[in-house]
């Protein structure tokens, strides 16, 4: 497609509006990339208190779309994360 002026036009179907540091939750659930990507990161945007709580939960949330599209496989790191969180809260 393209614009009014014949530029060429380009949609991102995946568009997301949202916390900043959901996107690094893709980032961490295989294997995670090199520390210069995160302190590159965490330069330009500083970690904020909490930051390591809602980065397990951002994680948990692919790892749960993983396991509802792709199987049995992704179960145990969901629940891995799960109790990680619940530990922390001190829920059960």
């Amino acid at each position: 497609p393209s614009d009014k002026d014949g530029l060429p036009t380009i949609y991102d179907p995946a568009c997301y509006y949202g916390h900043h540091e959901a996107d690094l939750g893709i980032t961490r659930m295989f294997g995670g990339f090199g520390s210069e990507f995160y302190d590159a990161y965490h330069e330009v945007i500083p970690k904020a208190p909490g930051f390591q709580q809602r980065a397990l939960l951002y994680e948990l949330h692919h790892h749960l779309n993983h396991y509802n599209i792709f199987g049995s496989s992704y179960r145990g790191g969901a629940l891995r994360i799960m109790g990680r969180l619940l530990n922390h809260y001190n829920i059960f």
